[in-house]
């Protein structure tokens, strides 16, 4: 058999791709790249996609992709969005943003009358997320009934392509709030016409779409054709709400892509696939200083000395949660692009120390096991702070010889009890509304609300109003990290683990990113063959 020579064999074959070429249609360069379906499955069943009355997860994670707002936080880092730019008045009081030039996924422009509009609607609704708005001129006073006339709130668009904002004082972390869900836009005609029931088809301005909603069933987004960012090789992604079971059994079938909250029984065996996503979050004891002798720094030293944070976590948290080294979790920026806080600011508490704890339970005035007080911990009726709270207590009777009760109430009675002071301490936890220390920083001010310690100090509250005020970067972060040392010196609060969300994501599946609070971003994902 004759053997075909290799270059007849080529001018073969350009031959029939030049033919081919004719006969296929034109070619759009700019989506050369054929685009890839991925399927993920989330624990709970959205209920709603108007981003004001965003509750579950599941909502917040369609959202943040069907979505995007003036600015947007992505792997920490502060970037446009909608907004092209923003200018900061030299009083640090007026924020004018002028938007790109960007579309609703029906085709129509998005401007800063939807902006408006969708900011001004929170004030009128009974969302507690409108307190965030305090910052801006006159919201405060509209919000608590003193003006009537929406107007004379400090938003307004100026034309269509820009939205000036005022500020009542300047807000240093102003920007920072404008990535929590209710600062998103939604189209006038769904808030008009429709009384914001929103159905498929609505409109979303970010990387994809809502094509089809099966409520308590299942969702398809797909890419959205006006969106003009840049883009990964995504373009549907078929969302399901299986129990996690049944989940489970599709991802190990490769049938799904990531996988939200998988079982903790069948994690170690997909270490591989795992991702902790950090959620902006840290848990910890409210230590109320007005008791004694919980008002002594040495006491409340030896409490937080004398806990195990690995094996807290491990026991009642496993891979939903890692020891805690600060108040501040990680996840947020520091004050160069790309750092990250809590790396920054290192461990500020340090491993268990039984020979240190006793030093400092000596150092308060128990230099013996006589004496001792008993304690009580109040808690939230629920399984896992209930579970925390009894480890606590046997660690601390273990380390320490101290007797120690666990109060388990409702919400409701848990609230009241600490808003009063009356408890000791009080095991509780802060999810940040926003990318930025101050979120956790603000809550130990002497007049805050969650101020429940009853901790009071006038320079904290000092350098914190200053650190609100300083526009400057470099210097307010100095500032956060000396506020947090102060915090973790004094103790009204002893951390005891940050919050991570947990992922199975296939090895296929590639640069998914995650938001502040632990929200899956497939903006920028690639799906390989």
């Amino acid at each position: 058999m004759q053997r075909i020579k290799i270059g007849y064999l080529w001018r073969m074959m350009l031959s029939i791709l030049i033919i081919g070429l004719f006969l296929l249609p034109p070619l759009n360069l700019s989506t050369a790249e054929q685009g890839k379906s991925i399927a993920i499955n989330l624990a709970s069943n959205p209920l709603s996609f108007d981003p004001q009355l965003a509750l579950y997860d599941a909502e917040k994670i369609l959202l943040a992709n069907l979505h995007e707002g003036l600015v947007v936080c992505d792997q920490g880092v502060l970037l446009p969005g909608a907004a092209a730019k923003w200018v900061i008045s030299s009083d640090g009081r007026t924020y004018t943003f002028h938007l790109k030039e960007t579309y609703w996924s029906n085709g129509d422009r998005l401007t800063a009358y939807d902006f408006e509009l969708a900011w001004k609607r929170l004030l009128t609704t009974e969302n507690p997320s409108r307190w965030l708005l305090d910052v801006v001129k006159n919201a405060a006073s509209y919000r608590e009934g003193k003006i009537k006339n929406l107007d004379e709130v400090g938003i307004k668009a100026l034309d269509e392509k820009v939205l000036q904002v005022v500020l009542e004082e300047p807000c240093s972390y102003f920007l920072n709030l404008l990535t929590f869900p209710a600062f998103l836009p939604v189209h006038a005609k769904y808030i008009k016409e429709k009384n914001f029931d929103y159905a498929p088809g609505f409109c979303s301005n970010g990387p994809f779409r809502l094509d089809k909603w099966e409520p308590r069933n299942h969702a398809i987004l797909v890419a959205n054709d006006y969106y003009r960012g840049e883009r990964g090789n995504i373009k549907e992604i078929k969302v399901t709400f299986f129990p996690a079971n049944t989940a489970v059994a599709l991802y190990t079938a490769g049938m799904i892509d990531l996988l939200e909250e998988p079982p903790f029984s069948i994690l170690p065996g997909y270490v591989t696939d795992l991702v902790q996503a950090s959620t902006m979050g840290t848990g910890f004891i409210y230590v109320n200083t007005r008791r004694p002798p919980l008002n002594q720094v040495a006491f409340r030293k030896a409490l937080s000395l004398a806990i195990n944070r690995d094996l807290l976590v491990a026991k009642t948290l496993g891979f939903r949660g890692i020891p805690a080294t600060g108040l501040i979790p990680p996840g947020l920026s520091d004050s160069k692009s790309g750092s990250d806080f809590r790396q920054t600011g290192g461990d500020l508490i340090g491993p268990a120390d039984g020979q240190k704890c006793l030093e400092q339970l000596y150092n308060a005035g128990y230099p013996n096991e006589d004496g001792y007080p008993e304690l009580e911990i109040l808690v939230v009726d629920s399984t896992v702070p209930a579970e925390m709270a009894k480890i606590l207590a046997e660690m601390w009777e273990l380390n320490l010889g101290l007797k120690v009760k666990v109060k388990a109430v409702k919400f409701e009675e848990f609230m009241e009890l600490a808003s009063t002071a009356r408890f000791y301490l009080a095991r509780q936890g802060w999810e940040g509304d926003y990318p930025d220390p101050m979120t956790f920083l603000r809550l130990f001010h002497s007049e805050a609300a969650e101020n429940f310690t009853g901790y009071q100090d006038a320079e904290y509250d000092y350098w914190l109003t200053e650190a609100a005020r300083r526009m400057d970067v470099s210097s307010r972060y100095k500032i956060y990290h000396l506020l947090e040392e102060k915090l973790m010196a004094d103790l009204p609060v002893i951390p005891l683990y940050f919050s991570v969300k947990p992922y199975l994501v296939s090895a296929k599946l590639e640069k998914v990113t995650y938001s502040p609070q632990g929200f899956p971003l497939f903006r920028m994902a690639r799906k390989l063959d």
